[in-house]
């Protein structure tokens, strides 16, 4: 019987990380945004840098691994076939769950995760489920109402309506 490959680099046992295990390990990402965004990751990495009058000193950087998913918004283009909504959120399927874990850690502060604009999980019923919790979330994106226009709209007064 012949001895299994053993990729080189790899231990023995363990299979590679571009397998297909990998690629069924993704979640949905649902996102409020109408322009959506492109998801990035970053590692980090200590570097030397050179500083005036002499001298280095070690920093933290965050660099681009090219790994990045475009999620999309609600919005759409004039002419378009206009998106299915959820709740009014837009479903972005098969984001993989590192990918994911990576953002959420370095952007978990933000306004989009605490605004709940943005939430992904491995279940889709799940995702539908939080969307519906959320659907009264406000992005700031949304349109004055003229007979009300709010606290954030200052120094507009209502005009007279044309004869």
């Amino acid at each position: 019987m012949a001895a299994p490959q053993v990729h080189q680099g790899a231990r023995q046992g363990v299979p590679p990380a571009n397998t297909v295990t990998e690629a069924r390990d993704v979640v949905t990402v649902a996102c409020k945004l109408p322009s959506g965004f492109i998801m990035r990751e970053f590692t980090e990495r200590t570097e030397i840098e050179q500083v005036m009058g002499g001298g280095t000193r070690e920093i933290v950087v965050h660099r681009e691994t090219g790994k990045q998913v475009v999620i999309k918004g609600a919005a759409y283009r004039i002419g378009d076939t206009p998106p299915i909504l959820i709740n009014g959120y837009r479903f972005t399927p098969d984001v993989p769950k590192s990918l994911w874990d990576n953002w959420y850690a370095a952007n978990k502060n933000s306004d989009l995760v605490r605004n709940h604009l943005v939430y992904a999980n491995a279940e889709r019923d799940s995702v539908k489920a939080w969307s519906r919790d959320h659907e009264s979330a406000q992005t700031g994106f949304e349109g004055i109402d003229p007979e009300k226009p709010g606290q954030r709209v200052r120094g507009v007064e209502r005009a007279e309506k044309p004869k």
